[in-house]
């Protein structure tokens, strides 16, 4: 059996063990360290730290004179040293959210780009398909959710609808396309407060429901917020079998924006990358939207509630993570 890095780390935890036994028991954990040093430099030859670490293994055996002098402290500097390279240095980068998004009903209007100027993010600009520019209004489903790998009780699975518009930032001789939220509403205020904290969205917390109705050829996707003592709704209606979303689609355009961009102010904006496999998509054969948009999302949008939206979509979804926050600064804005 090939040894993997929890093999190893299993091996210098029970090193560490023996420490336990004090004095007695530093040369067990000096052994099972050098053992676990071994199979890890074999394991990540590339490493260069663990170079260092038998380095300093051979420079303490070759002049150790066998006395219990301010030498010995060399042994206790190791065992610290190689437990930072096996379980710190080499700890694979946490996503700051992960989950499976599932279901998801995007509902597009075209919308005039002046609207969106002032929520526009420093650094960004407008992403048109066609010529067009688009606001979305998204519904869909938060599953087994994780955030620093962590599950939340009572945070797991829950609903989330918001509006939000599509952007694009050139980096490094290329095009990073991205989305930026309105509004983003949700059951649960602990989100709100973790996401407006940290990533400086635009979270609010609402009464919210859902219903997924299946029967053999169709199933019926409905969710539904209250707001100010009325229900908002957005209700689907569309075939089981999926299909791909073609390239060069405004389905494609809709779906594959993998960064948000959070406007924090005239100066900053936040970057973070949505990452998620290409989505596939169930053909949609009904509608009905019942929003109050002027309510939820202010006099700006609230021509959007006698819009015949110019297409809808009902994405399967799939597991997403959510990386850490950037932030980009633009020292010549005003």
């Amino acid at each position: 059996m090939k040894l993997s890095i929890k093999h190893i780390k299993v091996i210098n935890i029970i090193a560490l063990l023996f420490l336990l036994f004090g004095g007695y028991g530093i040369g067990f954990t000096g052994i099972f360290q050098v053992l676990a040093a071994i199979l890890f430099m074999l394991h990540s030859p590339k490493n260069k730290l663990i170079y260092i670490y038998f380095g300093l293994v051979f420079f303490f055996f070759i002049f150790w004179d066998g006395k219990f002098s301010w030498f010995f402290l060399i042994p206790v500097f190791l065992i610290f040293f190689l437990t930072y390279i096996i379980h710190i240095r080499n700890r694979k980068p946490i996503s700051f959210l992960t989950a499976n998004w599932k279901n998801l009903a995007l509902i597009n209007y075209e919308i005039d780009t002046t609207i969106l100027e002032k929520y526009l993010p420093k650094g960004t600009e407008i992403d048109l398909y066609n010529g067009k520019c688009y606001v979305s209004l998204v519904g869909f489903l938060f599953q087994n959710t994780k955030i620093l790998d962590w599950k939340i009780p009572f945070h797991v699975n829950f609903e989330e609808v918001n509006l939000r518009f599509y952007v694009k930032r050139f980096e490094n001789n290329e095009w990073k396309r991205g989305v930026v939220f309105i509004k983003e509403i949700v059951p649960k205020h602990a989100l709100t407060f973790v996401a407006n904290t940290i990533y400086k969205e635009h979270y609010q917390t609402l009464p919210m429901k859902h219903s997924i109705i299946i029967s053999k050829e169709i199933s019926d996707f409905v969710y539904q917020w209250k707001l100010d003592h009325k229900w908002n709704s957005i209700e689907i209606t569309a075939k089981n079998e999926l299909l791909p979303i073609e390239a060069n689609t405004e389905a494609e355009f809709i779906c594959e924006h993998y960064f948000g961009y959070t406007k924090y102010n005239d100066r900053t904006t936040f970057e973070y990358e949505v990452k998620h496999p290409r989505w596939e998509q169930y053909e949609v054969i009904d509608t009905k939207i019942d929003v109050d948009f002027k309510n939820a999302y202010g006099t700006d949008f609230a021509q959007l509630e006698n819009t015949k939206p110019s297409s809808i979509i009902l994405a399967k979804g799939s597991e997403i993570s959510v990386e850490n926050k950037r932030k980009l600064y633009h020292e010549n804005a005003k």
